[in-house]
Protein backbone atom coordinates (compact mmCIF):
# COMPACT_ATOMS: atom_id res chain seq x y z
CA UNK A 1 0.00 0.00 0.00
CA UNK A 2 2.86 2.40 0.81
CA UNK A 3 4.33 1.65 -2.63
CA UNK A 4 1.01 2.63 -4.22
CA UNK A 5 0.08 5.76 -2.27
CA UNK A 6 3.27 6.80 -0.51
CA UNK A 7 3.88 7.29 3.16
CA UNK A 8 1.12 8.79 5.25
CA UNK A 9 1.79 12.46 5.94
CA UNK A 10 1.48 13.28 9.62
CA UNK A 11 1.54 16.88 10.77
CA UNK A 12 2.43 17.63 14.37
CA UNK A 13 2.99 20.77 16.34
CA UNK A 14 6.70 21.23 16.95
CA UNK A 15 7.05 24.50 18.81
CA UNK A 16 3.65 26.15 19.32
CA UNK A 17 3.75 29.73 20.55
CA UNK A 18 0.88 32.13 19.92
CA UNK A 19 -2.67 30.81 19.95
CA UNK A 20 -5.99 32.51 19.15
CA UNK A 21 -9.51 31.65 17.93
CA UNK A 22 -11.93 33.37 15.58
CA UNK A 23 -15.71 33.78 15.75
CA UNK A 24 -16.16 30.76 13.46
CA UNK A 25 -14.50 28.49 16.01
CA UNK A 26 -11.17 27.97 14.24
CA UNK A 27 -8.08 27.66 16.44
CA UNK A 28 -4.92 29.27 15.05
CA UNK A 29 -1.53 28.20 16.42
CA UNK A 30 1.77 29.82 15.42
CA UNK A 31 4.50 27.20 15.23
CA UNK A 32 7.91 28.86 15.10
CA UNK A 33 9.78 25.64 14.31
CA UNK A 34 7.43 24.53 11.54
CA UNK A 35 7.45 28.12 10.10
CA UNK A 36 3.68 28.07 9.66
CA UNK A 37 0.34 28.72 11.35
CA UNK A 38 -1.78 25.64 12.04
CA UNK A 39 -5.54 26.19 11.59
CA UNK A 40 -7.72 23.65 13.40
CA UNK A 41 -11.40 23.62 12.42
CA UNK A 42 -12.87 21.81 15.42
CA UNK A 43 -16.36 21.56 13.93
CA UNK A 44 -15.26 19.99 10.65
CA UNK A 45 -12.33 18.18 12.29
CA UNK A 46 -9.94 19.45 9.62
CA UNK A 47 -6.45 20.94 9.59
CA UNK A 48 -5.00 23.47 7.16
CA UNK A 49 -2.12 25.96 7.17
CA UNK A 50 -1.46 29.66 6.74
CA UNK A 51 1.83 31.19 5.64
CA UNK A 52 3.48 28.06 4.31
CA UNK A 53 6.77 29.05 2.64
CA UNK A 54 6.42 32.71 3.64
CA UNK A 55 6.99 32.69 7.40
CA UNK A 56 10.26 32.17 9.22
CA UNK A 57 9.52 32.40 12.94
CA UNK A 58 5.79 33.05 13.50
CA UNK A 59 5.35 34.06 17.12
CA UNK A 60 1.95 35.57 17.84
CA UNK A 61 -1.45 35.82 16.15
CA UNK A 62 -4.47 38.13 16.16
CA UNK A 63 -7.67 37.95 14.13
CA UNK A 64 -9.71 40.68 12.41
CA UNK A 65 -13.05 38.87 12.20
CA UNK A 66 -14.76 41.61 10.21
CA UNK A 67 -12.25 41.55 7.34
CA UNK A 68 -11.24 37.90 7.73
CA UNK A 69 -7.57 38.75 8.27
CA UNK A 70 -5.17 36.74 10.42
CA UNK A 71 -2.24 38.86 11.62
CA UNK A 72 1.01 36.99 12.30
CA UNK A 73 4.16 38.46 13.83
CA UNK A 74 7.43 37.03 12.53
CA UNK A 75 10.24 37.66 15.01
CA UNK A 76 13.03 36.83 12.54
CA UNK A 77 11.70 38.71 9.53
CA UNK A 78 10.76 41.68 11.78
CA UNK A 79 7.37 41.93 10.08
CA UNK A 80 3.69 41.48 10.76
CA UNK A 81 1.77 39.77 7.96
CA UNK A 82 -1.96 39.98 7.39
CA UNK A 83 -3.21 36.80 5.71
CA UNK A 84 -6.65 36.20 4.28
CA UNK A 85 -7.87 33.46 6.61
CA UNK A 86 -9.72 31.64 3.81
CA UNK A 87 -7.40 31.97 0.81
CA UNK A 88 -4.02 32.34 2.59
CA UNK A 89 -3.23 35.36 0.38
CA UNK A 90 -1.12 38.14 1.93
CA UNK A 91 -3.45 41.11 2.32
CA UNK A 92 -1.10 43.33 4.33
CA UNK A 93 2.52 43.58 5.40
CA UNK A 94 3.62 45.88 8.21
CA UNK A 95 7.17 46.79 9.12
CA UNK A 96 10.55 45.29 8.52
CA UNK A 97 13.88 45.88 10.26
CA UNK A 98 13.42 49.67 10.06
CA UNK A 99 10.07 49.43 11.91
CA UNK A 100 10.37 46.43 14.22
CA UNK A 101 13.03 44.61 16.15
CA UNK A 102 11.80 41.15 17.18
CA UNK A 103 8.03 41.82 17.18
CA UNK A 104 6.10 39.37 19.33
CA UNK A 105 2.69 39.86 20.98
CA UNK A 106 -0.33 40.93 18.93
CA UNK A 107 -3.90 41.85 19.77
CA UNK A 108 -6.63 43.34 17.58
CA UNK A 109 -9.33 45.72 18.87
CA UNK A 110 -12.53 45.11 16.91
CA UNK A 111 -14.15 48.31 18.22
CA UNK A 112 -11.43 50.80 17.29
CA UNK A 113 -10.10 48.64 14.40
CA UNK A 114 -6.57 48.90 15.75
CA UNK A 115 -3.81 46.33 15.78
CA UNK A 116 -1.39 46.50 18.72
CA UNK A 117 2.11 45.05 18.29
CA UNK A 118 4.69 44.39 21.01
CA UNK A 119 7.94 45.62 19.42
CA UNK A 120 10.01 43.65 21.88
CA UNK A 121 13.61 44.73 21.34
CA UNK A 122 12.58 48.33 20.67
CA UNK A 123 10.86 48.21 24.09
CA UNK A 124 7.57 49.66 22.91
CA UNK A 125 4.02 48.78 21.91
CA UNK A 126 2.77 50.20 18.60
CA UNK A 127 -0.78 50.75 17.38
CA UNK A 128 -1.69 50.51 13.67
CA UNK A 129 -4.90 51.09 11.73
CA UNK A 130 -6.33 48.53 9.29
CA UNK A 131 -4.14 49.81 6.44
CA UNK A 132 -0.94 49.32 8.44
CA UNK A 133 -0.48 53.02 9.18
CA UNK A 134 1.23 53.73 12.52
CA UNK A 135 -1.12 55.62 14.83
CA UNK A 136 1.01 55.92 17.96
CA UNK A 137 3.67 54.20 20.05
CA UNK A 138 3.67 53.48 23.77
CA UNK A 139 6.78 53.41 25.91
CA UNK A 140 10.54 53.27 25.79
CA UNK A 141 13.13 51.24 27.66
CA UNK A 142 13.00 51.76 31.39
CA UNK A 143 11.48 50.75 34.70
CA UNK A 144 9.05 53.60 35.29
CA UNK A 145 5.31 53.46 34.67
CA UNK A 146 4.66 53.21 30.94
CA UNK A 147 8.22 52.07 30.20
CA UNK A 148 9.22 48.55 29.18
CA UNK A 149 12.00 46.02 29.33
CA UNK A 150 11.25 43.56 26.52
CA UNK A 151 7.44 43.69 26.28
CA UNK A 152 6.05 40.34 25.16
CA UNK A 153 2.39 39.28 25.08
CA UNK A 154 -0.68 41.52 24.76
CA UNK A 155 -4.37 41.20 25.61
CA UNK A 156 -7.51 43.34 25.69
CA UNK A 157 -10.45 43.17 28.08
CA UNK A 158 -14.08 43.81 27.17
CA UNK A 159 -13.69 47.49 28.08
CA UNK A 160 -10.76 47.99 25.72
CA UNK A 161 -8.00 48.14 28.32
CA UNK A 162 -4.66 46.94 26.97
CA UNK A 163 -2.61 44.47 29.05
CA UNK A 164 1.13 44.20 28.37
CA UNK A 165 3.46 41.54 29.74
CA UNK A 166 6.54 43.62 30.57
CA UNK A 167 8.72 40.52 30.62
CA UNK A 168 12.04 41.61 32.11
CA UNK A 169 10.46 44.12 34.45
CA UNK A 170 8.53 41.05 35.69
CA UNK A 171 5.15 42.76 35.69
CA UNK A 172 1.94 43.41 33.81
CA UNK A 173 1.12 46.98 32.81
CA UNK A 174 -2.40 48.11 31.93
CA UNK A 175 -3.19 50.97 29.54
CA UNK A 176 -6.21 52.70 28.09
CA UNK A 177 -7.03 52.30 24.40
CA UNK A 178 -4.99 55.39 23.49
CA UNK A 179 -1.92 54.36 25.45
CA UNK A 180 -2.47 56.16 28.75
CA UNK A 181 -1.01 54.27 31.71
CA UNK A 182 -3.60 52.96 34.20
CA UNK A 183 -1.94 50.52 36.60
CA UNK A 184 0.54 47.68 37.04
CA UNK A 185 1.13 44.60 39.15
CA UNK A 186 3.78 41.92 39.67
CA UNK A 187 7.45 41.67 40.55
CA UNK A 188 10.31 39.18 40.38
CA UNK A 189 10.08 36.18 42.67
CA UNK A 190 10.10 32.39 42.83
CA UNK A 191 6.74 31.72 44.45
CA UNK A 192 3.06 32.06 43.58
CA UNK A 193 1.94 35.61 42.87
CA UNK A 194 5.36 36.62 41.55
CA UNK A 195 6.86 36.30 38.07
CA UNK A 196 10.01 34.65 36.79
CA UNK A 197 9.50 34.33 33.00
CA UNK A 198 6.05 35.78 32.25
CA UNK A 199 4.79 35.17 28.73
CA UNK A 200 1.21 34.74 27.45
CA UNK A 201 -1.71 36.72 28.83
CA UNK A 202 -5.49 36.80 28.56
CA UNK A 203 -8.53 38.28 30.31
CA UNK A 204 -11.86 36.56 30.91
CA UNK A 205 -15.36 38.06 30.89
CA UNK A 206 -15.20 38.80 34.62
CA UNK A 207 -11.93 40.72 34.28
CA UNK A 208 -9.70 38.01 35.74
CA UNK A 209 -6.19 38.11 34.29
CA UNK A 210 -4.33 34.95 33.25
CA UNK A 211 -0.53 35.01 32.89
CA UNK A 212 1.63 32.11 31.72
CA UNK A 213 4.97 31.78 33.48
CA UNK A 214 7.36 29.64 31.48
CA UNK A 215 9.75 29.06 34.38
CA UNK A 216 6.96 27.98 36.75
CA UNK A 217 5.34 25.71 34.13
CA UNK A 218 1.92 27.11 34.99
CA UNK A 219 -0.45 29.98 34.51
CA UNK A 220 -1.50 32.26 37.34
CA UNK A 221 -4.88 33.96 37.68
CA UNK A 222 -5.18 37.44 39.17
CA UNK A 223 -8.16 39.70 39.84
CA UNK A 224 -8.34 43.14 38.27
CA UNK A 225 -6.29 44.66 41.10
CA UNK A 226 -3.46 42.18 40.63
CA UNK A 227 -4.27 39.95 43.60
CA UNK A 228 -3.45 36.28 43.05
CA UNK A 229 -6.56 34.08 42.94
CA UNK A 230 -5.24 30.73 41.74
CA UNK A 231 -2.46 29.02 39.84
CA UNK A 232 -2.91 26.09 37.49
CA UNK A 233 -0.33 23.48 36.48
CA UNK A 234 3.15 22.23 37.23
CA UNK A 235 5.97 20.59 35.29
CA UNK A 236 5.02 17.38 33.52
CA UNK A 237 3.42 15.75 30.51
CA UNK A 238 0.01 14.74 31.89
CA UNK A 239 -3.17 16.75 31.20
CA UNK A 240 -2.99 19.99 33.18
CA UNK A 241 0.81 19.83 33.36
CA UNK A 242 3.20 21.89 31.25
CA UNK A 243 6.69 21.92 29.81
CA UNK A 244 7.81 25.51 29.14
CA UNK A 245 4.42 26.97 28.07
CA UNK A 246 4.39 30.31 26.24
CA UNK A 247 1.12 31.50 24.67
CA UNK A 248 -2.33 32.00 26.18
CA UNK A 249 -5.67 33.19 24.85
CA UNK A 250 -9.12 33.52 26.44
CA UNK A 251 -12.02 33.36 23.98
CA UNK A 252 -15.52 34.88 24.19
CA UNK A 253 -16.83 31.74 25.92
CA UNK A 254 -14.11 31.92 28.59
CA UNK A 255 -12.19 28.95 27.23
CA UNK A 256 -8.49 29.30 28.06
CA UNK A 257 -6.07 28.08 25.37
CA UNK A 258 -2.47 27.51 26.49
CA UNK A 259 0.35 26.62 24.10
CA UNK A 260 2.26 23.95 26.01
CA UNK A 261 5.34 24.57 23.91
CA UNK A 262 7.79 21.80 24.68
CA UNK A 263 5.03 19.24 25.11
CA UNK A 264 4.13 20.21 21.52
CA UNK A 265 0.44 20.71 22.19
CA UNK A 266 -2.28 23.19 23.11
CA UNK A 267 -4.29 22.57 26.25
CA UNK A 268 -7.78 24.02 26.71
CA UNK A 269 -9.40 24.91 30.05
CA UNK A 270 -12.81 26.34 30.91
CA UNK A 271 -13.42 29.19 33.35
CA UNK A 272 -16.56 28.49 35.37
CA UNK A 273 -18.35 31.50 36.77
CA UNK A 274 -19.55 31.47 40.36
CA UNK A 275 -23.19 30.53 40.76
CA UNK A 276 -25.14 33.44 42.27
Amino acid sequence: MEFLIGKERVERLKRPNGVVTDTAGNVFVADSESHVVFVFDLEKNTLRFIGLGRLNAPTSIAVNNKLGIVYVSDSRLDKVFGFDKNTDDVRLTIGGPSEFKNPSGLVYDEQTERLYVADTQNHSVKAFDQTGHLLFSIGKRGIEDGEFNFPAALALDKNGRLYVVDAFNFRVQIFGRDGNFISKFGKLGDSSGYFSRPQGIGVDSDGNIYVVDTAFNNFQIFNNTGQLLLWVGNAGRKPGEFYLPTGLYVDKDDKIYVSDTFNRRVQVFQYLKEQK
